[in-house]
């Protein structure tokens, strides 16, 4: 069978909205999963609510201060892993189907990015809000810091959803994709540049690392390089905030477009 190969730019746009008002349809209607993504942020808070110190930015306690941005941070990439590792490997047969029928690949992994992305900015909202409550944020510029550090989970969670999605366009079962999501939350924590200090070659990982320009964002907002200055200095604490935005978004652009050459060429080999 012979995959239809051209796509009028009106055609991909329908398959667009066909498939992203078809994924939040199975979302809905599916207990088993929609579940699961309502208990995430809850369950979440409820973490954070026992691990932060509520007066760790007015004591200006560098050590739990770092711990309060560190974890709303991570626990946002952490969703973004969850809930788009298995996406595209559990829906393959389908998936080649529907392209031997037509379907755009591109249409299709950003109609996944743009669900998951909505799902994602949801549950951040919901965590970093309900954690206001009991941790108290010491911004310089309150209105600033309370959109900006929201939108850094935001764009955490969507960025490392473009790496889960790439992952699964990579592979063929959901159940391969256990070691590189491990992988992937590892190197959230231990080089996201906040509670574990890496020199060397180690410490550039860095920068590859979504976690770090998330929480980047609140240790600037925060203004934690003022908490100790003899002893306490973070450079990437130091950068305009909106430096980290942007490398959030290159990054999710990055792997998207990573996804959609991926899944072009392992379906271009069966023409």
């Amino acid at each position: 069978m012979k995959k239809t190969k051209r796509h009028t730019a009106k055609m991909n746009i329908l398959h667009f909205h066909v498939l992203i008002a078809r994924y939040f349809r199975q979302i809905f209607t599916n207990l088993s999963t929609l579940l699961p993504l309502i208990l995430e942020a809850p369950v979440m808070l409820i973490i954070l609510y026992v691990a932060c110190s509520p007066n760790a930015f007015e004591t200006k306690d560098v050590t739990q201060a770092n711990v309060s941005i560190f974890l709303p941070v991570v626990m946002a990439a952490l969703m973004g892993i969850l809930n788009s590792y298995r996406e595209i490997c559990k829906e393959r047969e389908i998936l080649s189907r529907e392209v031997f029928g037509g379907l755009d690949v591109s249409a299709y992994a950003l109609s996944k990015l743009v669900v998951l992305s909505a799902i994602g900015a949801v549950q951040c909202t919901v965590l970093f809000f309900g954690s206001v409550p009991f941790i108290n944020y010491t911004f310089s510029n309150p209105v600033e810091g309370y959109i900006l550090c929201p939108l850094a989970m935001i764009l955490t969670n969507i960025s490392v959803t473009s790496i889960g999605l790439f992952i699964s366009a990579l592979l063929k079962k959901s159940e391969s994709a256990i070691l590189p999501v491990l992988l992937i939350i590892i190197v959230q924590v231990v080089f996201s540049d906040c509670l574990i200090e890496l020199s060397g070659g180690a410490g550039l990982f860095k920068y590859i690392t979504p976690s770090t320009w998330g929480i980047a964002v609140f240790g600037k907002l925060c203004g934690l390089n003022n908490f100790r200055p003899a002893y306490f200095h973070k450079d990437l604490y130091d950068l305009n905030e909106f430096i980290p935005i942007l490398i959030l978004i290159a990054m999710t652009f990055v792997f998207t477009a990573l996804t959609i050459f991926k899944l072009k060429r392992a379906y271009r080999q069966k023409d």
